[in-house]
């Protein structure tokens, strides 16, 4: 509203008082509508990957994988891409957000694609790492490890569960092969008519999971220099058991 509009209704309702967090604390329970919205934006991102994971090759850039992502999903059905892709080859790998780039793959890499659709409104949210030609022994261990991380991050879901316990049975398990100090975000968050919503899950975070939230499982490792791996699903707190609404394999594809 105009600033004037709101010094006026303050002036005359001297009880005005803010409630921030209102909104957002009741909408992240999602009624089944709008699950339905976020399970069709998780299916054509996950088609999109499907058809583009084919065409990556040596050479090709980083920004040409990410608009080859984004192109598909609208193809697909998408409203647009819930957020600017995310693909990072090689040394890239190790920055979380890195933003595409002209740097072309090479043999021996990995590549990381954190990218979802909006359909509906509702955004949805995936990341998966790949593998272009031989891998080190290294690079198996760590992919290994965070797939690891993700399964136990993914069946600490549940309706009941704090924020801080689910992150905890992902980061423990990275923590305990001697790497906590690379995994430096929180585990997840909420998705729906915003690509970041509550409830967030990570160290000190609060709050309960809901039955019907939301979110995502996305733990990482990024080795500085070297390259990272992160695998990340969406899903839905349900009461007997998460509904995973990406379903593409978490198996470690090699090009």
């Amino acid at each position: 509203m105009p600033v004037g509009l709101f010094q006026r209704l303050s002036a005359e309702h001297a009880g005005l008082r803010p409630v921030g967090g209102l909104v957002e604390a009741v909408r992240a329970v999602k009624d089944e509508g709008e699950i339905a919205a976020l399970r069709r934006a998780c299916a054509i991102t996950d088609e999109a990957f499907s058809l583009v994971v084919e065409r990556i090759t040596p050479g090709v850039t980083e920004r040409e994988i990410a608009r080859w992502l984004e192109a598909a999903m609208v193809e697909l059905g998408a409203d647009k891409p819930a957020f600017d892709s995310i693909v990072a080859s090689g040394p890239n790998g190790s920055i979380p957000h890195h933003s595409p780039s002209d740097r072309p793959v090479e043999r021996g890499d990995l590549v990381t694609m954190d990218f979802g659709a909006r359909y509906d409104g509702y955004h949805a949210d995936m990341t998966r790492t790949v593998a272009v030609g031989p891998l080190a022994a290294w690079q198996r261990d760590l992919y290994d490890l965070v797939r690891q991380a993700q399964r136990a991050g993914r069946h600490a879901v549940r309706p009941g569960a704090t924020a801080h316990e689910v992150d905890a049975a992902a980061r423990d398990v990275i923590a305990e092969a001697g790497h906590a100090e690379r995994f430096g975000h929180g585990l997840g968050h909420g998705v729906g008519l915003e690509i970041h919503e509550l409830p967030f899950l990570g160290p000190g975070r609060t709050g309960r999971l809901e039955d019907r939230v939301p979110i995502t499982v996305e733990p990482g490792v990024y080795l500085p220099g070297r390259g990272g791996v992160r695998i990340e699903d969406t899903l839905v707190t349900r009461g007997d058991g998460p509904e995973l609404l990406t379903l593409t394999t978490k198996e470690l594809l090699v090009l």
